[in-house]
């Protein structure tokens, strides 16, 4: 695919081919992003994955090493109508093959669309919705009213109101995961990414995981937390009941996030952190102990 086929001429700075849509941090090649500020536009050129880029007109003279460049006065909006016109000509694609493993445990009230993978000895519940496109791997528990692969929040700001994006992604649940009920998993917005839960993960009753989030191996997340999009839980690590974690925001392998923290930085590895704004938990216990001293 070729910019000049889907942007008018005046807009095309230079024209080259394209693969697939994605974010300026895509770990996938031959992709169209869009940046709207210097950060963005600093990410993208940065990654070799990134060969065009729609663009602030401000900042077309910036964007010098990257093949192909548009220039739009709203390079979001403009992407996002690129991304619609995508799945309007199911021009998306899913990386693996549908259908239903043996063993496996379906309970009638359950939904699973149809393009779904669901391999050997899965355990889906009553009331269970697994929207496609999503693979779900060997000896996975779903427990009831859980939902998978659905739309989370994106948004455009429009004069006609909030304008909701539709996702186009996938979600990848890997081996011996169990979903307690009334989980959500929310599916990626583009296939140059997904949503994925590690092997041996739980996560927690009425949990949301949200689009782009990338849970690590055997990793707890406790009840009612919302770990939103993009965020990343390495190996190992411990969610509390109530936690929010914010967008982007990565949690070590084998830390400790205490019950209601919320989380807005990164947390170094085998860390323990707690409160809101969540910091380090043994300093703040001291401090709380400090306090309570003086009462």
């Amino acid at each position: 695919m070729k910019l000049s086929q889907f942007f008018p001429g005046s807009e095309v700075v230079r024209d080259t081919e394209f693969s697939k849509l994605g974010y300026v941090d895509s770990a996938s090649p031959g992709v169209l992003a869009y940046a709207d500020n210097l950060k963005y536009l600093q990410k993208a050129e940065a990654n070799s994955n990134i060969v065009c880029l729609i663009v602030l007109p401000e900042l077309v003279e910036l964007a010098s090493q990257l093949p192909g460049l548009v220039v739009s006065d709203a390079p979001r909006e403009a992407f996002y109508k690129l991304h619609l016109r995508f799945i309007d000509e199911l021009r998306y694609e899913k990386s693996f093959e549908p259908g239903i493993g043996a063993n496996c445990k379906i309970h009638p009230t359950a939904i699973v669309a149809e393009g779904c993978r669901i391999e050997d000895n899965a355990v889906i519940g009553e009331q269970v919705l697994i929207r496609h496109p999503a693979w779900i791997g060997r000896g996975v528990t779903i427990e009831p009213g859980s939902k998978i692969g659905v739309e989370g929040i994106l948004y455009n700001r429009t004069n006609k109101g909030n304008i909701l994006i539709a996702h186009a992604g996938y979600v990848r649940i890997h081996d011996d995961v169990s979903l307690m009920t009334n989980s959500v998993i929310v599916r990626s917005v583009h296939d140059t990414d997904m949503t994925e839960v590690g092997q041996g993960s739980i996560i927690g009753l009425n949990s949301i995981v949200g689009h782009e989030a990338k849970i690590g191996q055997h990793v707890v997340v406790s009840n009612q937390c919302v770990l939103a999009r993009k965020c990343s839980v390495g190996n190992n690590a411990f969610i509390g009941t109530n936690v929010m974690i914010k967008e982007h925001v990565r949690i070590g392998e084998n830390s400790r996030v205490m019950a209601g923290s919320v989380v807005v930085n990164d947390v170094v590895e085998s860390a323990s952190v707690s409160g809101n704004f969540a910091t380090d938990h043994k300093a703040r216990m001291l401090d709380f102990a400090r306090i309570k001293g003086r009462h």
